[in-house]
């Protein structure tokens, strides 16, 4: 990833200004969180309002669990690098998963946030480790506070048969875009799914901004993803788009 795009994110915004922002899609959530929190100037923290896997943890300098949103905010030390703040571990679906923040704990801790200057980054999708998703009617989980969406487009599934194998609620991404189940997922449907309003524009707040990064990462068919025609289909509905190779895994 190059750092242009940390300059695409840090141009929206007031130097001094802490910046709320929310990640969604499939195909490279986590290690965008991680590569965010590792780049973006200032102190960072990234928490949950799905659920993630436990081991993502280890993406991150220090680890708080938060047990419930009746206990205050927990105690955010200075100057220890990068911070994931989650809910409890839990198994689920045979997977150790860290559970998601209450919309109260989200709220308490983007006060404390904008209070210290802190940017608070959130994953707010789940997708079961697949290359794309669609939203069921209670996804994406946005905050409302969010200033800043990105949402990310696992190009692995490109041209693969749509089915659950590659497309998390395959299904719903058939009804959104107009493909047959076990359809090749080509380039015209994504782009479709994007534009949707109960698909990738789904949940996102009036007032955020919107980003959309395709991750070439694992992407069989390089050859046609046209930046040309993206650029043309998809300006003026996403803020900022992005074409990487892939997404860095900061340790």
């Amino acid at each position: 990833m190059k750092d242009e795009f940390i300059a695409e994110i840090e141009q929206f915004f007031r130097a001094e200004q802490a910046i709320p922002i929310a990640v969604v899609g499939a195909g490279g959530k986590t290690s965008l969180l991680s590569y965010l929190a590792h780049r973006l100037p200032g102190d960072v923290i990234c928490a949950t309002s799905t659920k993630m896997l436990a081991s993502q943890a280890e993406l991150f300098d220090l680890h708080i669990i938060w047990k419930n949103e009746s206990e205050i905010v927990p105690e955010i030390p200075e100057n220890v690098g990068t911070i994931l703040i989650s809910g409890i571990s839990l198994e689920i679906d045979n997977a150790e998963k860290l559970t998601a923040l209450t919309d109260q704990q989200l709220s308490d801790l983007k006060q404390v946030c904008d209070e210290r200057h802190i940017h608070l980054i959130v994953e707010a999708d789940g997708a079961k480790r697949r290359s794309l998703k669609a939203p069921e009617a209670w996804e994406p989980v946005i905050p409302a506070f969010s200033d800043l969406v990105i949402v990310v487009v696992g190009l692995k599934a490109l041209m693969k048969p749509l089915n659950e194998e590659h497309v998390f609620r395959s299904q719903v991404f058939a009804q959104l875009t107009g493909l047959e189940m076990e359809q090749p997922v080509d380039m015209r449907a994504i782009l479709r799914f994007l534009k949707h309003p109960l698909g990738g524009q789904k949940g996102i707040p009036d007032q955020a901004k919107r980003f959309v990064l395709f991750n070439l990462d694992g992407c069989s068919y390089p050859e046609l993803v046209d930046e040309a025609r993206i650029e043309d289909e998809l300006s003026g509905v996403f803020d900022r788009i992005f074409i990487l190779e892939s997404i860095p895994v900061e340790l």
